[in-house]
């Protein structure tokens, strides 16, 4: 499960990144076609019944569960805000 967060998170940093330089080099006052497509494919992610499913196994109480690293925890609760936020 965490391996699956890690791949999903390192995809939304990715997309993430992309959206900063597309707002950086367009400006962010008149979104483009790409900004509102990648933010689009950034909560396709996110939403995925998959990823939801995946982090509410990582999670008890709202909380990453036992044995997890702290990084893995940081992660889960990134995640989490990320979903959250979508």
């Amino acid at each position: 499960f965490t391996l699956l967060s890690k791949a999903v998170m390192n995809e939304v940093d990715k997309l993430e990144g992309i959206l900063e330089r597309e707002i950086e080099e367009c400006g962010d006052s008149a979104p483009s076609g790409k900004s509102i497509e990648l933010r689009g494919s950034i909560k396709k992610v996110m939403a995925d019944p998959k990823v939801i499913e995946c982090l509410d196994r990582l999670e008890v109480q709202g909380e990453p569960v036992w044995g997890l690293s702290s990084s893995e925890r940081d992660l889960i609760q990134m995640a989490r805000q990320k979903v959250n936020d979508c």
